[in-house]
């Protein structure tokens, strides 16, 4: 199979890059029916940690024409048999649509892999965002979503060509933790970690506001770029207690050094307002670390909250005082964590590897070439 893979790849980091790669690295690697080629949709005129609604119009508009052009030319030059399209909805969706239907006149069969979490909110409020997707989601050969929730809400809305698949972990990555496993490191007591882009909507402010409040919190190191302006805020925050000292700023760091804070660190936070399906939450399972995270996008089905054996706690969005006592339940010496450590391990290891998770995308790509002829 030629699939034309329309996706961002690093620099920046972030979850849509982080599987676009995984993708790749998985078919150099293995003998696998699809034969790559691989267009990079990155942004490279926005800073990654800019919240401009100006500059996210203006530089979304040029990597937008850009994408559709460029993607129009290759199609039309290698005819593949399929092409797998990522997006993230917004304002990406005219680009998304112009691509359909570049594909319908060649032909070419687009799958569009959804990568965020707000459909039911988007169902929930029918504005021209909603309208929008579904207007792309009924043009396209086929949608991919990441999450239970979404899936849920687009079948009840009548969308019969949706197919629910999670975000796969890497090879290098699932490699490490079963080494990990067999190590049993020792966790650096009283150690939260938080990695991600260090901005509001990230939920760190309600973070460090609820690490301020109770002394268990020995240290809270915040791995991800971050604006001077918000390093300032955060650490007058943190300032109400011990003056501050136990919050550490680490920039930005490479895979390797995050994975190794993740062996480290007994507890992962990451209270995002919004989310998708997060690599960092599914990273932080496969090295060993308890999870607190907003019940946002998948979260609560990557954590199985809902089930006999929870591996992690889901608290609400903008909620510092219950964000603080889940924290404090993992640290206060109980055995939950330890607990949820193995349980969020093995459910990794179980459901979100490569192979899976590329068997999925599989199945969804022949479905749509054997419907084509």
């Amino acid at each position: 199979m030629k699939l034309l893979l329309v996706a961002p790849l690093p620099p920046p980091v972030g979850g849509i890059q982080s599987v676009t790669v995984n993708m790749i690295n998985y078919v150099e690697a293995n003998q696998t029916d699809a034969r790559l080629t691989v267009y990079n949709t990155s942004h490279r005129l926005r800073p990654i940690t800019s919240e401009s609604k100006l500059m996210r119009l203006y530089t979304g508009i040029s990597n937008s024409l850009k994408t559709y052009f460029d993607v129009g030319r290759i199609m039309k030059r290698d005819m593949p048999d399929l092409v797998h399209l990522a997006s993230s909805s917004s304002l990406a969706l005219i680009k998304d649509l112009l691509i359909i239907r570049a594909g319908k006149r060649r032909n070419v069969p687009v799958v569009v892999h959804w990568h965020f979490g707000r459909i039911p909110a988007l169902r929930a409020r029918k504005n021209w965002e909603w309208k929008m997707l579904m207007r792309v989601i009924r043009q396209s050969s086929g949608s991919v979503v990441i999450d239970d929730p979404s899936y849920g809400a687009l079948i009840d809305e009548g969308c019969a060509n949706v197919s629910c698949v999670p975000n796969p972990l890497s090879q290098e990555v699932e490699r490490r933790a079963r080494e990990l496993q067999q190590e049993k490191p020792g966790r650096r007591k009283g150690g939260v970690l938080y990695v991600g882009h260090v901005l509001r909507k990230k939920g760190v402010y309600e973070l460090v506001e609820a690490c301020t409040a109770t002394s268990l919190v020995e240290e809270l190191v915040l791995i991800g770029p971050y604006e001077e302006q918000v390093r300032n805020e955060l650490a007058k925050i943190a300032g109400a207690r011990d003056n501050g000292r136990w919050l550490v700023f680490k920039g930005q760091q490479g895979q390797d050094q995050v994975l190794a804070h993740m062996a480290r660190f007994p507890v992962l936070a990451l209270p995002s307002h919004t989310e998708g399906f997060p690599m960092v939450v599914l990273e932080a399972m496969a090295m060993g670390c308890a999870v607190v995270a907003t019940d946002v996008g998948a979260i609560p089905d990557m954590l199985a909250v809902n089930t006999e054996t929870p591996c992690g706690i889901c608290v609400p969005v903008k909620d510092p005082a219950t964000l603080g006592q889940a924290v404090v339940s993992l640290m206060s010496g109980t055995g939950k964590r330890e607990l949820f450590s193995a349980r969020a391990t093995e459910r990794v290891l179980e459901q979100y590897t490569m192979q899976k998770v590329f068997a999925a995308y599989t199945g969804v790509w022949n479905q749509v070439v054997s419907s084509k002829s």
